[in-house]
């Protein structure tokens, strides 16, 4: 008889590793895809935004003109994206690892098994 080398879609299905990894690898791109295409819009923001300088003397509560608040908003929205990127990559690099763990430790198991057993966990 011939041992059961090929993995099965049900067996992949089955294996916690595999699914959690795959969770984690789409959650990971679609983090990552989202926070490149917002970057690049608030990067340009930033860039063609310019602060003219104030006539105002100093004061304890200055008054912020209105090209300033667009600018911190898209700095404070630009940290975030870029969290945002490092989490994406993060989570899909750690999801690609448990999918490529849970896929050997099945592949294991399907050499390791005895003719005519399934694979399940």
């Amino acid at each position: 008889m011939r041992r059961p080398t090929a993995l099965t879609l049900y067996a992949l299905g089955r294996s916690g590793l595999v699914l959690a990894g795959l969770l984690l690898l789409g959650v990971g791109i679609g983090n990552t895809v989202a926070a490149r295409s917002r970057l690049a819009q608030y990067q340009q923001i930033l860039e063609t935004t310019t602060v003219a300088p104030r006539d105002q003397p100093p004061s304890l509560f200055p008054k912020a003109t209105e090209t300033e608040e667009r600018r911190e908003l898209a700095r404070t929205k630009l940290g975030f994206y870029q969290l945002l990127l490092t989490v994406g990559q993060w989570l899909s690099a750690a999801g690609f690892a448990l999918a490529a763990i849970g896929v050997l430790r099945l592949r294991v198991r399907a050499l390791r098994a005895p003719p005519g057993t399934p694979l399940s966990n």
